[in-house]
């Protein structure tokens, strides 16, 4: 008679077990990992979209900065160009000034002409008026430097 070896079946259906749940684990890290990666996938496409929006906002900011940089340029320009023309309208001013002052002392001299020579007395007051009646700032000052110089020129006082 021959006996059969006893195969344990216990030991077996245990190790199957075993495997079936080790399976199942694998199977649920698998998942959770499926997951985590979709998740990352969601936030890596979130951050690219953010990245983009920033990416465009400075490339806009960069144009509006480079439209105000030239903006500003020409504003420069301009307001160069305005201060030249002011100092150009003072100084024209101011020479217009200076020659009627010239003008003043000559019409001075001629209504101090008499028969025979200067009234000097004459002409020192035409002087001494047109001084008190001339502006002390502005371009109008420039009369009294010239009204000095040349009535001293006329009545022969080195100056």
């Amino acid at each position: 008679m021959l006996t059969e070896p006893a195969v344990d079946v216990t030991g077996d259906g245990t190790l199957a077990q075993e495997l079936l749940n080790d399976l199942r684990a694998a199977q649920a890290k698998l998942e959770a990992a499926r997951e985590d990666a979709a998740s990352l996938k969601v936030l890596l496409a979130l951050r690219t979209h953010q990245h983009d929006l920033a990416w465009q906002d400075v490339q806009r900011l960069t144009a509006e900065l480079e439209a105000t940089r030239a903006r500003t340029s020409a504003l420069e320009v301009d307001l160069a160009e305005a201060r030249t023309s002011a100092a150009s309208a003072d100084s024209v001013a101011e020479a217009d000034e200076r020659t009627e002052a010239v003008r003043t002392v000559l019409g001075a001299v001629l209504d101090s002409i008499g028969g025979r020579a200067l009234d000097r007395r004459r002409f020192q007051e035409i002087i001494a008026r047109a001084g008190r009646e001339a502006p002390t700032d502005g371009p109008g000052a420039a009369r009294h430097a010239v009204l000095l110089t040349e009535a001293r020129r006329v009545l022969g006082i080195p100056g």
